[in-house]
C-alpha cells in the first residue's frame, strides 16, 4: 500500500515539472539569459534618438553628387532629415521635495487670482470726527514758532559773528501773513485776550480804517497790562502821530525811549519824521532826550546825523551814517539817512540805493518807499515811481495824497486804465476831491476816443459815460483832455492826430496859451517852421510870462 502511495508522488512531481509549476535553478539562469538577448535585439533594431548636444565632426564630408532615387527611398530620407532638425529643449532638472512637505495647492498660493477671491476684504476701520480747527490759531502757532527760531537763529548769529567776521551773506526773512477780516480778528481777539499779536493786528485793521478810538482802546488795555513793555507805548505814539495828535505821539514815543534806550522800532520813526517842521521838531526833541540819557547809543547818532543834514554837510552826514550802520546793522534808520544825505547832494543813484536796501531791511518803513517815489517822479521814471507810490498805500490806504500821485504817474505815463482804477479808489475815500474829479474824466475821454478809434464803440460809449457821471461840466475837463490827447499823439509820431487835437481844444478856448504853445512844437515836429512860429507868438501874446514858448521862438530864430 505504501508503495502505491509513494509511487503516485513521483508521477505528481514529475508532472508538475514538466507543466512549469514549480522553479528550478538551471531555468531561472536559462530564463535570464534568454531575457538578455532579446533585449539586445530590440536596441539594435532601435534607432537611436538625436540629443541636443550634438558633437560637431572635425572634419567636414565632401558630398556626393545627388543621385536619383526612388520615391520611396526620398520620402524616407525627407522624414530623417525633419526629425534630425528638430531639436529637443532640455527639461530643468527638479529638485527633490523635502520629505513630509506638501506643495500649497493653486488657491492656497499667495498672489493667485484663486486666493485674492478667497480672501476676505480688509474692512475699513471707523474713521473719528474730525475737529474743526481755526485757521487764526493755526497761523499763531505758527508765527510763535517762527518767532521761537528766529529769536535762536539771531543768537546764534551772535555767538558765531566773530567766527566768521568776513563775507558772510544776510539771511532775508520775508514775510507773508494771510489777511482776515475784521469779525474774524475781533472774534480770535476775544477768545484770546493775551494774544498780543492778534490784538496788535485787529487794532491795526482799525487804523486802515480810520477807527481810531477802537484801536486806542485796545493800545490802552496792553499798557495797563504791562506798561514796561516799549512796542506798546510806540504802537500809541504811531496812532497818535496818524490822528495829528503830535504832542501825545511825542509823549508815547518818550515813553518808549525811557524804557528802552535803543528801541529800534522808535528810533527808526524818528529818524523818518523828516517831512513837516512840526514832525521834525517832535523827532529832534525825542532824540535830544535819549541821547541825554544814553550819550553813546544810537539815539545820539541819529540826531547828529539828523543836525549834519539840516546843516548842508552832507560828507559828514554820510560818513557818520556809515559808523552807525557797521555798529548797528539792523538799523533801517540810518541807512535812510544816508540815502538823504546822497539825495540832497545830488547823488540820485546812492540815494535811491540807500532807499531800496532801506525798504529791504524793514519793508514797513513807509518814509522809505515815499522817498523813493519822489526820486523816481523827479526823474521823470513815472511807471517806477507809481509802483513805489502803491507800496506806501499799502501800508497807509487813508493816505490820500499818496493814491493822488499814484494815479498822476500812470497818467503821465500815458497807462490811462491804470491811472482811472488808482483815482476811482480815490474818489472812494474822497469823494470830493478836486483834482481826482478833473482829471479822471479827462482820463475816461481819452479811453473813449482810443477805444472809438481802435473799432471798440461800445467800450467807447462806456468809458464817455463814465466820464460824464464823474463830472458832467464838460468845459471843465474836456480842453485839458484834448491837450493831453494831442501830446499823446505827438509822442507816437501821430502828427495829425496831435495837430487835430490842439485845433479843437482852440476852438474850445480861444485863449488858451499852452493849446497854442503845443501846436507850435507839433508844427515844428511836421517841420513847418513858419506856423509853429506864429503858434509861439500868439502864446506869448496871450501870456506873455510864457518862456517855454520864448525859448521856441529863440531857437527857431537861430535855426533860420
Amino acid at each position: 500500500m505504501r508503495s502505491i502511495l509513494y509511487h503516485w508522488l513521483v508521477r505528481l512531481l514529475i508532472l508538475s515539472v514538466l507543466a512549469g509549476a514549480l522553479p528550478l535553478p538551471g531555468s531561472q539562469v536559462s530564463a535570464q539569459s534568454a531575457s538578455k538577448k532579446q533585449s539586445a535585439k530590440k536596441k539594435k533594431r532601435v534607432p537611436k534618438k538625436s540629443s541636443s548636444k550634438r558633437k560637431t565632426p572635425s572634419r567636414k564630408k565632401k558630398r556626393r553628387p545627388a543621385t536619383k532615387k526612388k520615391k520611396g527611398q526620398a520620402k524616407r530620407s525627407k522624414r530623417i532629415k525633419g526629425k534630425s532638425k528638430k531639436v529637443r529643449k532640455r527639461r530643468p532638472t527638479r529638485r527633490k521635495k523635502p520629505a513630509g512637505k506638501k506643495r500649497p495647492s493653486k488657491e492656497q498660493r499667495p498672489g493667485t487670482k484663486e486666493s485674492r477671491k478667497q480672501a476676505p476684504e480688509s474692512t475699513p476701520s471707523p474713521t473719528l470726527p474730525k475737529e474743526k480747527v481755526s485757521a487764526i490759531e493755526l497761523s499763531n502757532e505758527l508765527y510763535d514758532m517762527t518767532e521761537s527760531l528766529t529769536a535762536s537763529s539771531r543768537r546764534l548769529a551772535r555767538a558765531t559773528s566773530y567766527l566768521q567776521p568776513f563775507d558772510r551773506k544776510k539771511v532775508i526773512r520775508i514775510e507773508s501773513r494771510p489777511v482776515y477780516s475784521i469779525e474774524e480778528l475781533e472774534q480770535a481777539a476775544r477768545k484770546e485776550p493775551e494774544n498780543i499779536r492778534l490784538q496788535r493786528e485787529l487794532a491795526l485793521q482799525y487804523e486802515t480804517q480810520h477807527d481810531w478810538e477802537d484801536a486806542k482802546d485796545i493800545y490802552l488795555r496792553l499798557i495797563a497790562k504791562d506798561p514796561l513793555n516799549p512796542d506798546f507805548h510806540y504802537y500809541l505814539g504811531s496812532l497818535y502821530a496818524s490822528m495829528g495828535e503830535l504832542v501825545k505821539a511825542r509823549q508815547a514815543f518818550e515813553e518808549a525811549l525811557d524804557i528802552q534806550p535803543d528801541h529800534k522800532a522808535t528810533l527808526d520813526a524818528m529818524a523818518s519824521f523828516m517831512g513837516s517842521r512840526d514832525k521834525r521838531q517832535i523827532s529832534e526833541e525825542v532824540l535830544l532826550r535819549s541821547s541825554l540819557k544814553d550819550p553813546q547809543g544810537p539815539a545820539q547818532r541819529l540826531a547828529i546825523i539828523r543836525d549834519k543834514i539840516q546843516e548842508g554837510d552832507y560828507k559828514a552826514a554820510i560818513r557818520l551814517a556809515d559808523e552807525a550802520i557797521e555798529r548797528y546793522p539792523d538799523r533801517s534808520g540810518y541807512v535812510y539817512l544816508k540815502g538823504v544825505a546822497y539825495e540832497e547832494s545830488g547823488e540820485t543813484d546812492k540815494a535811491k540805493a540807500a532807499y531800496q536796501q532801506a525798504i529791504k531791511m524793514d519793508p514797513k518803513n513807509r518814509e522809505a518807499h515815499l522817498a523813493l517815489a519822489n526820486l523816481y517822479y523827479s526823474q521823470g521814471k513815472y511807471i517806477y515811481a507809481a509802483l513805489a507810490y502803491s507800496d506806501a498805500v499799502y501800508l497807509d490806504p487813508m493816505d490820500i495824497e499818496t493814491r493822488y500821485m499814484q494815479g498822476l504817474c500812470y497818467f503821465n505815463a500815458r497807462e490811462w486804465g491804470r491811472a482811472a482804477a488808482a483815482w476811482e479808489d480815490l474818489l472812494h475815500y474822497d469823494p470830493n476831491h478836486p483834482l481826482a474829479r478833473t482829471l479822471l474824466p479827462q482820463t475816461y475821454y481819452i479811453l473813449a476816443v482810443e477805444y472809438n478809434r481802435s473799432g471798440k464803440s461800445v467800450l467807447g460809449k462806456t468809458a464817455f459815460e463814465k466820464a460824464l457821471s464823474i463830472n458832467p461840466n464838460t468845459n471843465a475837463w474836456l480842453p485839458g483832455s484834448l491837450r493831453t490827447l494831442g501830446k499823446y499823439y505827438r509822442e507816437k509820431g501821430m502828427y495829425k492826430e496831435s495837430l487835430a487835437a490842439f485845433q479843437e481844444t482852440v476852438e474850445l478856448r480861444p485863449n488858451d496859451a499852452a493849446a497854442y504853445l503845443e501846436m507850435g512844437v507839433t508844427y515844428w515836429k511836421m517841420d513847418e517852421r513858419q506856423l509853429a512860429r506864429g503858434a509861439w507868438e500868439r502864446s506869448l501874446e496871450l501870456n506873455p510870462d510864457n518862456n517855454e514858448a520864448r525859448g521856441w521862438l529863440i531857437i527857431s530864430q537861430q535855426d533860420s
